[in-house]
C-alpha cells in the first residue's frame, strides 16, 4: 500500500462520505448510493430535463428503472421537471407503438420467418423484445459507477484508522456490498481485513435473531430487546441490501480493476 502521508493527500468525498454513512443505520455503500441517486436525480430534474443528451439516454432506456422513478418524488418540488420528462417519455412510446402495430400481424411474423429461413437479414427486433433488451436507466448506470468507486475506497483505506474506527461502528457491508468487495479486491489483503472486520458484525445479528425466534416460545417471559426486535428488517438489508441499491454490486463489479497495492 502506499505510504500513510500519500494516503492522507489521496482522501476525496468519497472517503469521507463513506465515513459519514458509517453512523447511518445499515450497510454504509448503500446509504451512499441512496444519496447520491438523490442528488443527482435532484440536479438532472432542475437543470438537464431539456437537454438533448439527456432526452435520448432517457429515450433509449424508456425512462428510469422503478427505483429511480419513484426516488423522483423525494426530490425537491418535483412536479413540474417529472412532467416535462413524463410528457416526453409517453410521446415517444405512444409512437414506438403507434408504428410498431402496422408490422405486428401473423402475416408480418411468418415473412419474417420465411425470409430468415432463406438466409436473408434477420427481421427487425419485435417491440416487446426492444423494451426487453433496453440499456440501463441513466440513474442505475451512475449508480453502478459510483457504487464500484466506493467499494474500491473501502478496501483502499481498510486499514487507515480514521475509517476503522467508523467502520467498527457501523452496521457493515451488506452481501451484495460484501461480494463486491471480494471481486474488486482479487484477494488481496484489503479483502481479507474487510471480510474479517464484516463476519463479526453478522454474527451478532444472528444473535439478535435467534434470541428473537427463541423469545417467541410460549414459556418465554422476558421482553424483546430493541435490537432483537429490529434484527428482521436489519437482516433484509444485510441479505439483499438496501431497496434499490444492492443489485448493482455484481454488474459494477464486473468492470472493475484491481485494488492498487
Amino acid at each position: 500500500m502506499a505510504s500513510e502521508d500519500n494516503r492522507r493527500h489521496e482522501k476525496f468525498i468519497g472517503f469521507f462520505r463513506l465515513v459519514d454513512a458509517c453512523d447511518q443505520r445499515g450497510c454504509p455503500i448503500c446509504r451512499c448510493l441512496t444519496a447520491d441517486a438523490r442528488q443527482y436525480l435532484e440536479a438532472l430534474i432542475y437543470e438537464h430535463v431539456n437537454d438533448p443528451d439527456t432526452r435520448r439516454r432517457l429515450q433509449a432506456s424508456w425512462g428510469f428503472c422503478n427505483w429511480h422513478t419513484w426516488m423522483l418524488r423525494e426530490t425537491s418540488n418535483p412536479a413540474f421537471g417529472a412532467a416535462i420528462i413524463c410528457e416526453d417519455l409517453l410521446r415517444v412510446t405512444m409512437g414506438r407503438l403507434e408504428r410498431g402495430a402496422g408490422r405486428s400481424d401473423g402475416r408480418s411474423r411468418r415473412l419474417g420467418r420465411w425470409l430468415g429461413r432463406l438466409g436473408r437479414p434477420p427481421r427487425r427486433r419485435s417491440l416487446e423484445e426492444r423494451y426487453g433488451r433496453r440499456p440501463p436507466c441513466p440513474a442505475c448506470r451512475e449508480t453502478a459507477a459510483a457504487e464500484q468507486r466506493y467499494l474500491l475506497t473501502a478496501l483502499r483505506f481498510i486499514d487507515d484508522p480514521q475509517f476503522d474506527a467508523a467502520y467498527a461502528r457501523s452496521a457493515g457491508l451488506c452481501v451484495p456490498h460484501l461480494l463486491g468487495a471480494l471481486t474488486l479486491g482479487n484477494g488481496t489483503a484489503q479483502v481479507e481485513q474487510m471480510v474479517a472486520r464484516t463476519l463479526p458484525k453478522w454474527a451478532e445479528l444472528r444473535r439478535d435473531l435467534a434470541g428473537f425466534v427463541r423469545k417467541h416460545e410460549h414459556r418465554n417471559r422476558s421482553p424483546f430487546t430493541e435490537a432483537e426486535a429490529s434484527a428482521y428488517l436489519r437482516a433484509f438489508e444485510v441479505l439483499v441490501g438496501a431497496p434499490g441499491c444492492g443489485r448493482a454490486a455484481a454488474s459494477a463489479s464486473t468492470r472493475a480493476g484491481r485494488v492498487r497495492s
